[in-house]
């Protein structure tokens, strides 16, 4: 949906409803109406989503200051430039997944790589948890059948998911996904996603890991295997789960 077909559709919908309201309402109530419009005319169409934890909540294995400097710089930045970047293909009234299946390859590199990396970052904060106590973190329910299933273990999926991860060249993105019912491991480069129309395999995110060295540097340096070996104790495997049973 164009920028330019969004706005008619708004004033459209609001006009229709002042109307009515002269006639029924009064001017207070008119002047708010008046006041939500305007509201909703100023509202960026992407919003940069609230960590469901504290930054220094993943410690030890991911560091407050990474954390902190992921969210507020990385993130926000695609987040700041997808609302600065007019663009007649992105239908706004959909949520940001639906968008990301409708990237191709003839898409404007701008609006790829910031709603790629907007929306690979929104899943990847909501598949951390805090485990302060560093208690055992596995899988359980039917996403632990499946990984038994399709991976034969839980540590032959870990070596295979960990061996991809460590290999992928420069920036990128490791996935766990579902593909016509069954999980595989997909790398993708940059912040290109599985969701999107594009050179290789697609199927739904069950898992996502951020290989890009912003993702670790700060602590890890240029140890990523020491990285991804401490993200398997962070996992929100109850989340997983969810989007593994949800079409």
């Amino acid at each position: 949906m164009s920028d330019n077909r969004r706005d008619f559709l708004k004033k459209g919908t609001l006009l229709g409803l002042s109307g009515l309201a002269s006639t029924l309402l009064g001017k207070d109530k008119i002047d708010k109406l008046e006041e939500m419009s305007n509201q909703l005319e100023n509202t960026p169409a992407f919003a940069l989503p609230k960590l469901p934890y504290a930054y220094d909540a993943l410690e030890p294995y991911f560091d407050k200051q990474t954390m902190e400097i992921h969210h507020t710089k990385h993130h926000a930045a695609y987040v700041n430039k997808l609302n600065e970047t007019p663009s007649t293909n992105i239908d706004y009234m959909s949520n940001d997944e639906v968008k990301c299946t409708h990237i191709d390859k003839y898409w404007s590199a701008v609006i790829r790589n910031n709603l790629g990396g907007h929306y690979n970052h929104s899943l990847f904060w909501t598949l951390l948890k805090p485990n302060p106590k560093g208690e055992a973190n596995l899988p359980s329910g039917k996403i632990a059948e499946a990984i038994n299933k399709d991976f034969k273990s839980f540590e032959e999926f870990k070596k295979e998911f960990a061996e991809k991860s460590t290999k992928i060249f420069g920036s990128g993105w490791c996935w766990l996904i579902k593909q016509e019912g069954k999980l595989k491991i997909v790398t993708t480069p940059n912040q290109d996603n599985p969701l999107m129309k594009l050179e290789g395999e697609r199927g739904k995110p069950v898992l996502a890991l951020d290989v890009w060295e912003h993702a670790y540097y700060l602590k890890y340096q240029n140890k990523r295997a020491d990285y991804i070996n401490n993200w398997w104790n962070i996992i929100n495997w109850d989340q997983a789960e969810k989007l593994y049973t949800t079409k």
